[in-house]
């Protein structure tokens, strides 16, 4: 099931800039291109892969793995933490907690190192990341609501939602094949 399309983002001078240059076709700026997830926000759905959530103790705690099929990517989410940690390493799933709002699950993403959000869409490492997840027990749809906040680039929040169901395609990671093009080699 298709989701309605996210707002376009509001930039700021910077993330207006940012979004003109940005070439689409080029390895040295779209991420998928060279193999590489994008980001959190938009691999969720790019393509339709099948993803996987699964919840496990790790440590005594509780936390939410997803695999994301497209280019095997994962992201964990720390249930019962209060803040994130002060030290983050900056990588391109940020650092996620996550609490229970009834039946839906609030997930806080911070710590994401400067990257693409959505092509042309760059992100800071002040990116914040809200996502509400919620499963309808009828008919097994998982919603996703989102908001993306990120001074740097964007002058208003960035807000979307997309759903997703249950797929009868068992989950296998989808590992990228980079494919070049040779100018020189042409056909006859």
């Amino acid at each position: 099931a298709r989701s309605p399309a996210p707002l376009r983002p509001v930039y700021t001078a910077k993330g207006q800039e940012a979004a003109t240059v940005f070439r689409m076709w080029s390895t040295a700026d779209n991420p998928r291109l060279s193999c590489k997830p994008t980001s959190i926000i938009f691999d969720w759905t790019f393509d339709w892969p099948v993803n996987r959530i699964t919840q496990t103790t790790v440590d005594g705690k509780k936390v939410i793995d997803i695999d994301y099929g497209l280019f095997s990517a994962t992201r964990r989410i720390h249930l019962g933490m209060d803040r994130h940690p002060a030290n983050l390493v900056p990588s391109n799933a940020g650092h996620s907690i996550g609490r229970w709002d009834g039946d839906t699950l609030v997930v806080d993403t911070v710590g994401f190192a400067e990257g693409v959000l959505v092509p042309p869409t760059r992100n800071s490492p002040h990116l914040h990341v809200v996502e509400r997840f919620t499963l309808d027990p009828q008919t097994f749809a998982l919603k996703r609501e989102y908001t993306a906040e990120d001074p740097v680039y964007l002058a208003a929040p960035y807000t979307g939602q997309d759903t997703v169901l249950l797929s009868e395609t068992p989950f296998e990671k989808q590992p990228c094949s980079e494919l070049t093009f040779d100018s020189t080699q042409r056909g006859n």
